[in-house]
């Protein structure tokens, strides 16, 4: 990645964050969700406006990974009372832990503002307007996985603030998923780091390693931060059916959305790629599937 673009949108970040924070701060009379999501918006129609500037939606690329530790700090930075030290210390490893792995990974395989994500080029291009496009692009591309983001966040957010109960196994249970889960993550990404340096692969699919028992095991590994991240609500006694919702939005949005369009893109350009698909999941892990 050339490194004065990795600049830019390090500042471009710095500045939003910084935005976020002063709206926040501003507007404390609110209740804690409405002021979360009221600033998590403002920060993404920031970085759509960047993102219109430079004609490349990788603005957002990083929105994913590195918002979220933020939303969950900002409260307790504006004096908001904690549940327990012990459960924040455990949430925001975590979350710092997925947060820190997912941004390298973005880091060291985006060639700079001279790429843009082919699911981007293909969401825009299937708009014949304008003004279709830019719709998409705001919709689809930047608010749309804001909100789902933020609905992920939920359960941390109660557990962290509206929450009077002390750490417990079921906190300890939640951080180890999450650990796994990103480990995984880690270990996947390497793999299919060191596939594509091959560049005796190029055409082929990745079926060694975690992606012999999985199409996407590092999307089975983000499933389990967010299924951590509610399980965190579950620690903190919090019940509520909106705790349940941000780990059914991910798995709609990752399984449907994400992993259709890869593999049908997939199924096109790679001619091994439908026989490895009929006896490998998608998501899920086939720990028994047998080598031949």
């Amino acid at each position: 990645m050339p490194l004065r673009d990795l600049f830019t949108i390090a500042i471009g970040y710095l500045a939003v964050i910084f935005i976020m924070s002063y709206l926040f701060g501003f507007f404390l009379g609110y209740p804690i969700f409405i002021n979360l999501l009221f600033v998590d918006t403002i920060g993404t129609i920031c970085i759509f406006g960047l993102s219109l500037f430079w004609r490349n939606s990788s603005w957002y690329d990083a929105y994913w990974s590195v918002i979220p530790p933020v939303l969950l700090l900002l409260p307790y930075f504006h004096g908001f009372e904690i549940s327990s030290s012990s459960r924040m210390f455990l949430i925001i490893v975590a979350t710092l832990f997925w947060a820190i792995r997912l941004t390298f990974n973005w880091v060291r395989n985006w060639s700079g503002f001279s790429h843009e994500d082919w699911r981007y080029i293909s969401m825009k291009s299937s708009q014949k307007t304008k003004l279709g496009k830019v719709t998409i692009d705001f919709l689809g591309i930047h608010l749309i996985p804001t909100l789902c983001v933020f609905i992920g966040l939920i359960p941390a957010v109660n557990a962290l603030y509206a929450s009077e109960t002390q750490i417990n196994p079921i906190d300890l249970i939640a951080f180890g998923i999450i650990f796994i889960g990103v480990m995984l993550q880690i270990a996947s990404d390497q793999q299919m780091f060191n596939f594509r340096q091959d560049s005796s692969n190029k055409g082929k699919t990745m079926q060694s390693g975690f992606w012999f028992y999985s199409r996407h095991p590092n999307y089975f590994g983000e499933l389990m931060f967010w299924l951590g991240l509610c399980i965190f609500g579950f620690a903190s006694q919090d019940f509520e059916y909106i705790n349940f919702l941000g780990i059914i939005v991910m798995y709609l949005l990752i399984a449907v959305g994400s992993v259709k369009m890869m593999d049908d893109r997939s199924l096109k350009s790679r001619a091994d790629f439908a026989s490895y698909a009929d006896s490998t999941p998608k998501i899920w892990m086939n720990l028994f599937k047998k080598r031949f």
